[in-house]
């Protein structure tokens, strides 16, 4: 997973993982704090904090996959997207439906 992953998941589900997972991720991917930096400031060996950090990862993307909020909240975006582009161009049923398709994915 990429940096913008990690920090999109976390986002939505840094809140179930442990705490510790959660701030090594965070220090890892938005610090850029290197997996030896990551071990000295934990106490615990390299391994051990590359083992935090792929549980995260792991952790956050099963949450994803069982949740789909990330997905959810990216399908809406690019509905309303749509319900803008036809109400520019003057589709006012086209918009209704794209806004009512929106609509029903938030009332999931």
């Amino acid at each position: 997973m990429d940096r913008f992953q990690i920090g999109t998941l976390r986002a939505y589900y840094g809140a179930l993982i442990t705490e510790k997972q959660n701030e090594m991720l965070r220090l890892h991917y938005d610090e850029d704090i290197s997996l030896g930096e990551l071990a000295e400031m934990f106490s615990v060996s390299r391994q051990a904090a590359l083992d935090a950090i792929k549980r995260g990862e792991s952790a956050l993307a099963e949450y994803e996959a069982k949740l789909h909020l990330v997905a959810r909240e990216r399908k809406v975006a690019e509905l309303i997207g749509e319900a803008v582009s036809r109400l520019d161009a003057a589709d006012v049923d086209g918009c209704r439906s794209r806004l009512a398709d929106a609509k029903a994915l938030l009332e999931e």
